[in-house]
This record gives C-alpha cells, structure tokens and sequence, in this order.
C-alpha cells in the first residue's frame, strides 16, 4: 500500500483490530505453552523422528514468542502515536499508516550465497513486512506447531492407555502359561519392550507404525492358544477314566466272545470263525498305560493329539470285539432260525394231508438229525432243511394246479 495514506476511521479500526488480534495471540502462546503435548516433548528424553519434529516445533515456538513481542510493541508504538492527539494530524495519519499497513517488521537478515549476489551486490539480504503479513506468519507457525503438539500428546495418551491393558493381559497369560507349564513369552516381551520404549521416547514413529497392535495380536494368539491347552489339562483326568470305562467294555465283550465261542463250537461243527482273543484289549491296555505315563512329561496338546488316536483306537477295538461276538452268536441264531423253520414246515404239511408220506418224515428226520445233533453242521442241516422243503412243495404244486 505504498503511497495510501488512511482516514483517521480506517486508522481507528485497523487499530482496534490489531490490538483485538495481539490479545488472541498472547491468549494462544499461552495455552501453547500449557499444552500437555509442549510438557510431554519438553520434559521427555526424545529419539527419533519425534525429536526431530520437536526441535523444529521449539524453535518456532520461541519464534513465535519473539513475533509475538515484535508485534505487540507495534501495537503499543502505534497506540502511542494514537494518543498523541484526540484528532491526529496528517503526521500522525502518516506515521500510523506506516505501522498498521507498512513494511514495518525487519526480518533475520540472510546471506546472499556469492554465485547469486553477483561482483557489486549485496552480501545480505533484509526483508521487511508488514504487520498483516507478520500476522499470517505467525498464524501458520502457530497450526504447524500445534499440530505437532497435539498429535504427540494423542499418539502418547493412545499408546499408554493400549500398553496398560495389554500389561494386564501379558500378566494374566503368563500365570496362564505358567499354569499349562507352556508359552516362550521371550520374544513377546521384549517386543513388547521395544514398543513401550518407542512409545515413550518417539510417540510419532510408535504412532506411524503401531507396533503395539501387532503384539495385541500375537498375544491373543498366544492366549488362544494356552486357553485351549488349559482345557484339555482340564479335560484329560476326564479322558482317560473314559478310556478305562471303554477299555473294560471291551475287555468285556472280548471275554463274551471267547465264552460264546467256546459254547459255538460245542454245537456248530466247523464254525469257519476265527477264535476270538483277547490282542485288542491288551493292545489298548498298553497305549492307555503309556499315555498315562507321558502325562508329566508330554505337552499338552501332544497328549491330546495322542488321545484323540486311543480314542479311537478303542472306538475301533470295541467294534472289532463287537463285530467278533456278533458273528458268532449269529451262528447260533441261524441253527435257531434253521429248527423253526423246520418245524414250521412240519406243520404246514400235516395241514396239506401229509402227516402220513414216509418220504417227507425221512426228510424231516434227516433235517432234524443234523439240527439237533452236536455238534451241528450248519450246511449240510441247511441242504436238508432245503429238500423237505421243496419236497413239500412239489406235493402242494399239482393240488394247487388241479384247483384252478
């Protein structure tokens, strides 16, 4: 505004506008100073990119502070001036259009480096600017300081209210671990260590990375992972005495097939049958006997991986005994089948009028014979049973075609 001169309206406004805008930026370096961020970056051992930012963001602070007192005094200069006369006089009008609109503020002077100054010109360079532009300054000093202010207190006030509770949750799975005598919290820690110390020191880079979340994970996992173990400690007593129950259930039934068996072949003549014996239950016996014993010395989840196999083991053994037995009384009930349909068949000829053929009594007999002889050949019974049968048939057949 070289060359304008202000009415004494438009001095008295722009007046009661800088004198407005020196008590707002008094009101705002102080809250800056007081900010928790100036205090947490003032009174903490910084490294890293935060100690960077923060030698940057103090010297602006202490320049804003100087800006600051550069500006008030021009305020107070141009109030001065202001006060002179009720109603200034044109010497008065152009002294404060000088300070309120002119290149009053003398900037640090700044070398000229020689390939630019040139054989006559200047080794320094001064710039001067206005008020308004001084202002302007100070105003983006003021956000760019803040800002750094502001995200080091909530990138700190974050990172600790994550650590404590993570504190808490690595405590709670250590006694878990030490519970399930599992977990390497080695590495954990002290990467848990390192993000406390980042967190502490360069709350910025801790803030960039986050370093803390991917603890949380691998603790979680970790927790998981020794909560699921604590369960199956929990669970093993359980197991095994389900085991004993079904180990004696097959002991049990391998002994029935043996007993059974033994009475088979007192009354079925060359049964076919393998005989029954008592390997699966011995052979349980011995892996139910070895996983007890590895109860001390195993980890937890190779003793359940081991008892899901006996378990299924006896699951396989049982059924083998079960298979056994039922295969031998099978026969049994086939000899029994075999007489009452042998006695059916009886019953049905004397009902067609042939009680008195001597053919189909010797047949019985014969069939009868072999069924009710012990020990039994379930074959040959079988033949016979099949040509009394048919004899019985054949004699019905031609009454049945006459009767059409």
């Amino acid at each position: 505004m070289e060359g304008v001169v202000l009415s004494r309206e438009e001095i008295d406004r722009a007046l009661a506008r800088v004198e407005g805008d020196s008590e707002r930026i008094a009101e705002s370096l102080v809250a800056m100073d007081g900010h928790p961020g100036h205090r947490l970056l003032r009174d903490t051992a910084l490294t890293g990119l935060t100690e960077r930012r923060w030698a940057e963001a103090s010297v602006a602070m202490a320049t804003l502070w100087e800006q600051y007192a550069t500006y008030r005094d021009l305020v107070a200069r141009a109030r001065e001036v202001r006060a002179r006369r009720s109603k200034p006089g044109d010497e008065e009008i152009e002294e404060l259009t000088h300070i309120l609109h002119g290149p009053v503020v003398e900037l640090d002077s700044e070398a000229v480096p020689i390939e630019r100054r040139g054989l006559t010109g200047p080794a320094q360079v001064t710039e001067r600017i206005t008020m308004a532009e001084l202002l302007a300054r100070m105003k983006q000093s003021f956000d760019a300081v803040t800002a750094v202010l502001a995200t080091a207190e909530s990138a700190w006030s974050t990172a600790i209210s994550r650590l404590e509770p993570l504190d808490r949750r690595m405590h709670a799975v250590s006694v878990l671990a030490e519970s399930v005598g599992e977990g390497d919290f080695t590495s954990l820690r002290r990467d848990l260590e390192r993000a406390r110390e980042l967190a502490l020191t360069d709350m910025l880079t801790a803030h960039a990375t986050d370093a803390v979340a991917e603890i949380e994970r691998r603790a979680a996992e970790l927790e998981t992972r020794l909560r699921e173990l604590a369960r199956i400690r929990e669970e093993f007593a359980g197991r095994l005495a389900a085991l004993e129950s079904v180990l004696s259930d097959v002991e049990a039934a391998e002994a029935t097939a043996r007993q059974t068996y033994a009475a088979m072949t007192e009354k079925i003549a060359a049964p076919g049958l393998p005989a029954p014996t008592d390997r699966g239950s011995a052979a349980l016996r011995g892996r139910l006997q070895r996983l007890t014993a590895r109860r001390d010395t195993a980890g937890w989840a190779a003793l359940s991986k081991e008892t899901d196999e006996v378990e299924r083991i006896a699951i396989s053994t049982m059924e083998a005994a079960r298979t056994s037995l039922r295969a031998i009384t099978g026969l049994l009930d086939r000899r029994a089948e075999l007489r009452g349909r042998l006695e059916a068949y009886q019953v049905k000829a004397a009902r067609l009028g042939h009680a008195e053929d001597t053919e189909l009594s010797r047949l019985h007999d014969e069939a009868h014979r072999l069924l009710f002889t012990a020990p039994c050949d379930l074959a040959a019974a079988t033949r016979a049973l099949n040509r009394y049968r048919q004899a019985i048939q054949d004699r019905t057949q031609p009454r049945e075609e006459g009767s059409e």
